[in-house]
């Protein structure tokens, strides 16, 4: 399993993170660049994978750490922007991204940090970020 799979496949499976964000038949959670429009309901979640390192602690098994962020949107009007809608979902995506040490092919997942409160103009959104890291044993 890669960690791309991994990562969507925990957010899908979150019921309360899905509710937070377009109910489980409709989860609005997209790769970067996979989004059809620049025009979606609110609140939504894209993450984008980043750079992926090998450890190099041994010869038999060579973790790889790998560093992954998670945009969390929501609409930016006066009167339906919402931090705090955007906080719930952070803290349900952090809840959701727990790893409990018994993933195959897991070791963790580092919760890193959380952005300060932004905004995007030109999708007319307020977002927050979170940024991981997570350590796997293969590919």
């Amino acid at each position: 399993m890669t960690a791309r799979t991994f990562i969507y496949g925990r957010m899908v499976a979150d019921t309360e993170l899905c509710q937070l964000i377009g109910g489980t038949d409709n989860p609005r959670i997209f790769a970067k660049k996979s989004m059809t429009s620049s025009v979606e309901d609110t609140p939504y979640i894209v993450y984008k994978m980043g750079n992926s390192t090998a450890e190099g602690l041994s010869e038999r098994d060579d973790p790889e750490r790998q560093y992954f962020q998670v945009w969390v949107h929501d609409y930016a009007d006066s009167e339906t922007a919402d931090y705090a809608k955007i906080d719930e979902v952070i803290t349900a995506v952090k809840r959701a991204l727990l790893v409990d040490g018994n993933e195959p092919g897991l070791w963790m997942i580092n919760f890193l940090e959380t952005s300060q409160d932004l905004n995007d103009d030109t999708l007319n959104t307020v977002f927050r970020y979170l940024r991981f890291q997570i350590i796997k044993k293969e590919n």
